[in-house]
């Protein structure tokens, strides 16, 4: 989990610099908070092994409406 705590302070940090003028202290929070569940499921994805032939989970047809 350290490395999923040392994504998210990355991408804070990120944040931070970019647009910390402004943030308050609860929106910084906020920010922190998402970006941790964020890079929990990032290694979640990660971590899933998926063979290069795997079909997609739901077929994908387009949809025309009639002219």
């Amino acid at each position: 989990m350290a490395a999923v705590a040392d994504e998210a302070e990355l991408f804070l940090a990120l944040v931070r610099q970019r647009y910390g003028a402004r943030l308050d202290e609860a929106q910084l929070a906020l920010v922190r908070e998402t970006l941790e569940g964020l890079a929990r499921d990032l290694a979640a994805l990660r971590a899933a092994t998926i063979p290069d032939d795997a079909e997609p989970g739901q077929p994908f047809a387009a949809f025309r409406a009639e002219p």
